[in-house]
């Protein structure tokens, strides 16, 4: 059943479709919006409270400066979760994912540690970043053009002007970020890998390991980088697995 989204604060959106058993906090890649998202109340499980996160400088919040950095994002995210007894689960995709760890950690330190992190085509926190990227804007817009089909703001020379430097400082405050030694998170990992992205294979998935003190499993799920929204059913069936598991 779907169920609409309502604006909580300037950082959050949430909805139930009913008596909420489980929290799931959601969060884009770089250059991504909450309507990433949008889609996901239908196929979650019934009483999954979704919240969706809405970063500084796109959608609505289009006007403020963008990212300065994960660790500050990640704090201004921690400060906005509402208040919750749920059992909560946190998801990122890519940058994401490294916002994801930065806010458990976080959220581990006020005494308010999610169930659950699910991490998901990212590398660790203390694996260094892959430098091999586009190095000019235009190289840039041409990868992600090719990278994300249905991304109509990306085929519109005009929006790509707009929307192109949130994603420059999405990508360099996701290469800035790098923590030697991460702390391990008291709490299990879920590492989402797609089976044809060249940017994380198995080998870096298993690094995630250093961050948890508890299990960390790898899933392999079908499609590139982006199988969050090329292969959305596969992800969601996921999805909705690991937060029965975190309701039982």
């Amino acid at each position: 059943m779907d169920f609409p989204l309502t604006r909580i604060n300037p950082w959050y959106s949430g909805g139930c479709d009913g008596p909420p058993r489980v929290r799931l906090c959601a969060l884009p890649y770089a250059g991504g919006t909450a309507a990433v998202f949008k889609d996901w109340p239908a196929a979650l499980p019934s009483g999954t409270e979704l919240l969706t996160a809405h970063l500084p400088g796109r959608g609505d919040r289009f006007a403020e400066p963008s990212l300065a950095t994960l660790e500050e994002t990640a704090e201004q995210l921690c400060a906005a979760l509402p208040p919750s007894d749920l059992p909560t689960a946190v998801l990122g995709h890519s940058m994401g994912a490294l916002l994801g760890y930065e806010l458990a950690a976080r959220l581990a330190a006020l005494g308010r540690a999610p169930s659950l992190l699910i991490a998901a085509a990212c590398r660790p926190p203390h694996v260094p970043p892959d430098d091999s990227g586009p190095a000019t804007e235009r190289e840039l817009a041409a990868t992600l053009r090719e990278e994300r089909p249905w991304d109509d703001a990306l085929l519109d020379e005009e929006l790509m002007e707009a929307v192109l430097p949130v994603l420059v400082a999405d990508i360099v405050a996701g290469d800035r970020y790098h923590r030697p030694r991460p702390p391990a998170l008291d709490l299990p990992l879920k590492v989402y890998i797609g089976a044809d992205d060249d940017g994380t294979d198995w080998r870096t998935a298993l690094d995630w390991r250093a961050c948890t003190a508890r299990d960390c499993e790898v899933v392999v799920l079908p499609g590139g980088h982006y199988f969050v929204e090329t292969d959305r059913a596969a992800v969601l069936a996921r999805v909705a697995a690991d937060l029965a598991e975190v309701v039982a």
